[in-house]
Parts: structure tokens; sequence; C-alpha cells
């Protein structure tokens, strides 16, 4: 198995940078992994282009991933501290082993085992500009792979408690990221889920 490591930076001159190691628990499952990544987060969005992203976002009218999930009496943790570090998403209770939905169509950039996720999937829209990402889940759906094409509505996986979601609340971690000029998943700008579904 293999899992992403942090290493802080916090008192390094380099602003935004994070730095991930993969380790792995043996050679033959590192030489199944791309070369290490050096996951830069990309510069925030200005509170001009996080509101032109939410406009295009809610134009697309996204499909809710928890198909009986009531946005209106979810609550909007994307700014909450968790961990001393922002949310940047939005859980969405429901029990164990209901369906996660992709959101709208697209490809899965990568299905990932993390310790704070667990078991956690990379989606990109068709444009490979958003990044959604779906986490905590109790297993994914039965062959889905890297790559895959992936149709709105279509079962990706199932709510769990995986990664370091308290074992006794089931739920869904969901957060939509913009992709940098490369459109690499691992180097995104967060975007508030809560204000891409809430109705108006």
């Amino acid at each position: 198995m293999c899992e992403l490591k942090h290493i802080d930076l916090k008192n390094w001159a380099v602003p935004n940078l994070i730095v991930c190691a993969v380790i792995c628990s043996s050679p033959s499952q590192a030489s199944q992994l791309n070369a290490t990544h050096v996951k830069k987060a990309a510069a925030p969005l200005s509170s001009q282009q996080a509101a032109s992203a939410v406009a295009e976002l809610r134009h697309r009218n996204l499909a809710l991933p928890l198909a009986s999930f009531d946005i209106e009496r979810a609550k909007d943790s994307y700014s909450e501290l968790r961990n001393g570090q922002s949310h940047e998403a939005l859980d969405m209770l429901a029990p164990r082993n209901t369906p996660v939905l992709a959101v709208e169509d697209g490809d899965i950039a990568k299905l990932f085992e993390s310790k704070l996720g667990g078991a956690t999937i990379y989606q990109y829209d068709p444009t490979h500009r958003y990044v959604y990402y779906y986490a905590h889940l109790e297993k994914y759906a039965d062959n889905l792979k890297d790559g895959q094409k992936v149709k709105r509505g279509e079962v990706l996986g199932y709510v769990g408690t995986s990664g370091n979601a308290p074992k006794n609340t089931p739920h869904l971690h969901f957060s939509i990221s913009l992709v940098d000029a490369d459109k690499r998943w691992w180097q995104t700008a967060p975007i508030n889920p809560y204000l891409v579904f809430k109705k108006y």
C-alpha cells in the first residue's frame, strides 16, 4: 500500500508549498506509482474569480453527489478550521454505503488512498478545468479505474468513514477546485461547493 506523507514547511520561506512524499511498503508498489509529486497549491482565487467559477458551475446544474441529500439543511463549513486548516469542502452525512454519484460527465483523474481522506476519488470535469473530490469512501464502485470516462449520476463509490473520518459518522467529504494552467489534479485552487449547490 502507498500513502501520501505531508512534510511541514511552516518554517521554510516557501509560500504555498506542500511537499508530498509517497511512501510505499514495497519497491514493486512504488514502481506502479508515477514519480513522487511536489504538491503546490495553485494561487488562491480572487473574490471575483471565485464568484465567476461558482456562477459557471451553477449554470451547469451539477447533480448532488448524494441523490437524497437536502442541501437546504446543510451547513456551509467551507471556511471552518479542521486540524488548523481551512476545511474547503462540504460534508454530507448519509448512511454507510449510500451510493456516491458523479456530479457531471468527466473522467477519473486519480483513485487515491490517503491517511486523511481514506479512499478518495479525483474526477475531472469535461473540460479538465475543474476537479471534483470525493473522500472518506467505504469502497469504490466495482471496476472503477484511473482514466475511466464517467457519466453524470454514475455510481463512483459508497459513503463510509475511511481516513480520519469519525468511525460513527459516515459522510462524504466533497470539494471542488479549479486547476492551474497545466491542468494537474494535484495543483488546484478551492471553490466553495456549498455556494454551487445551494438554491437561491
